[in-house]
């Protein structure tokens, strides 16, 4: 079975690796240049219109819509006295507190526990605060946190409706005195004598 050598194809030898020489098939080129063309049509893209294909973005625009739907029906919410209390005095609103309690879990039960109770942040349950002088000093401290105790600042992280509404869950915690951390900071009047 000795063929003519004239009748084998030419091979080439690169580091001991025998290469016979036929071209790549016609296919495998169209698809490697169609590959080439999508690469470079993504990348400028993605550099010309960074959005355009962002997962992350349309991911934050869908949240931005349903937090607006959601929100619809209890409007823009202000952290005054009146708003706050309104979700642990009116019982139309109680639902809410829920909202504030989910939110709480998510972001705050790491530090504060579920419930309040403290780990490494303090107990909410009980009458004593450490930066916390009256009912509206909770909102504002979620705004700003307090960076030497380790609580990060919540604006930009949580909408101004979803601070109001765990402002709302945290007070409502106060008095229930949950066994967990013990008290520290001050004992501070009732959220309705403390002032507003």
């Amino acid at each position: 079975m000795n063929q003519d050598p004239s009748l084998q194809e030419p091979v080439d030898e690169f580091d001991g690796i025998q290469i016979a020489g036929a071209p790549i098939p016609r296919s495998w080129a169209r698809l490697f240049g169609a590959g080439l063309f999508f690469a470079a049509s993504y990348l400028f893209l993605s550099f010309a219109w960074p959005d355009w294909a962002s997962a992350q973005s349309e991911y934050e625009r869908a949240e931005a819509a349903e937090i607006e739907r959601q929100f619809a029906e209890i409007g823009r919410l202000e952290p005054d006295y009146g708003t706050i209390t309104s979700f642990f005095t009116d019982p139309a609103k109680e639902k809410w507190l829920s909202v504030g309690m989910g939110l709480f879990n998510v972001h705050c039960a790491t530090c504060h526990a579920r419930g309040g109770m403290g780990l490494s942040g303090p107990n909410l349950t009980d009458d004593s605060y450490l930066r916390i002088k009256k009912l509206t000093d909770i909102p504002a401290l979620l705004v700003t946190g307090a960076v030497a105790a380790g609580m990060p600042a919540w604006e930009g992280r949580l909408s101004k409706n979803e601070m109001v509404l765990v402002s709302a869950y945290v007070a409502s915690l106060r008095g229930q005195n949950l066994e967990g951390k013990e008290a520290q900071g001050t004992i501070i009047p009732s959220w309705d004598q403390a002032g507003r």
